[in-house]
């Protein structure tokens, strides 16, 4: 009996054994398990951020693009021989007229569906709108900060700046013989980026703190998002539907989240004095990490270097154009 009762103990010891080793081992699968999901989960997540990152690389790359383009634009309109001719006569309707003619070619040759032009007096007054002719006059040098630099300087820039919109303002001067008789404006929006943007199912959005629409009077009646202004208005309905529970200033000085299967991306936005005015945004669809090249596709053509040296038109001689 004693034998009996001794090999019953040593096989319930047994069992007990093998019960906590196959405990341990399933604990230990279960550790392995989660850490490889945590492992996991974090590849994708760094994976997203570093997606995120390349799409706002490459917004920022379309704005420069833009930049480029507008200043382009500014620095042929600058040597136009009837522009200056309509500045010597003092000729407002001749100049009004002209330049409505160049944006239609300018437009049509550069594939381009929204420019606007204004053109400012030797003494930084608005002179001639292309979009009101009846419009002039005002001084501008003491609250457009582009305008007066250029002025100053008398150097072309291009920069994100906020007058009366939040825009790419390319500005250049206006020189006759050697003599400053005015300057202009090339005046583009951000529809054509969050178009191509887009194509690419990729969401854009600019938003800009609502304390600026003091300055920004244009804007007033532009949707509103938190303490944002919705600058673009390619942003439709569910743009703000989505963007209403993002635009949070802990997510934006984060610069990143992912909710309900889709992912997002903020980067601050800088007027000509470097100082923050807002937020440039992106977000697209988790599906879109699966096609890897769309995201590190270039969306535009590169910029030239973002300090280059420009042809003035009286002197022959270069001078720096400032990009902001």
């Amino acid at each position: 009996m004693l034998f009996i009762f001794i090999a019953k103990g040593d096989a319930i010891k047994t069992v007990r054994i093998y019960a906590l080793l196959l405990a341990l081992f399933s604990l230990s699968m279960l550790i392995i398990g989660f850490l490889i999901y945590r492992t996991n989960h974090n590849l994708y997540v760094e994976d997203a951020k570093n997606s995120v990152e390349s799409v706002l690389n490459l917004t920022q790359e379309l704005i420069s693009h833009k930049k480029q383009l507008a200043l382009s634009v500014a620095l042929m309109l600058s040597q136009n021989e009837a522009i200056k001719e309509a500045y010597r006569h003092e000729d407002r309707h001749t100049l009004f007229t002209v330049i409505n003619q160049e944006i239609v070619k300018t437009k049509q040759y550069l594939q381009m569906e929204h420019m606007e032009v204004q053109f400012h007096t030797k003494d930084a007054k608005a002179w001639v709108r292309s979009w009101d002719y009846e419009d002039y006059g005002n001084e501008l040098a003491s609250w457009r900060k582009g305008v007066a630099l250029l002025h100053q300087t008398q150097t072309p820039l291009v920069a994100i700046e906020l007058g009366k919109r939040l825009n790419i303002k390319a500005l250049a001067p206006i020189f006759d013989r050697g003599v400053f008789i005015g300057s202009l404006e090339v005046i583009l929006g951000f529809e054509e980026i969050a178009q191509n943007l887009k194509n690419k199912k990729i969401d854009f959005v600019v938003l800009m703190h609502r304390d600026f629409l003091e300055i920004g009077s244009w804007m007033k009646d532009l949707e509103q998002i938190n303490d944002f202004v919705v600058v673009n208005s390619s942003c439709p309905a569910s743009c703000h539907t989505a963007l209403y529970t993002i635009a949070t200033p802990e997510t934006l000085d984060k610069g990143f989240a992912r909710i309900d299967g889709m992912l997002f991306g903020f980067t601050p936005l800088f007027d000509i004095e470097s100082k923050p005015i807002g937020y440039v945004g992106v977000w697209f669809d988790e599906s879109l990490l699966k096609d890897s090249l769309l995201l590190r596709a270039t969306l535009a053509p590169h910029p030239q270097s973002m300090h280059t040296k420009m042809l003035m038109p009286s002197s022959q001689t270069t001078q720096e154009v400032l990009i902001r």
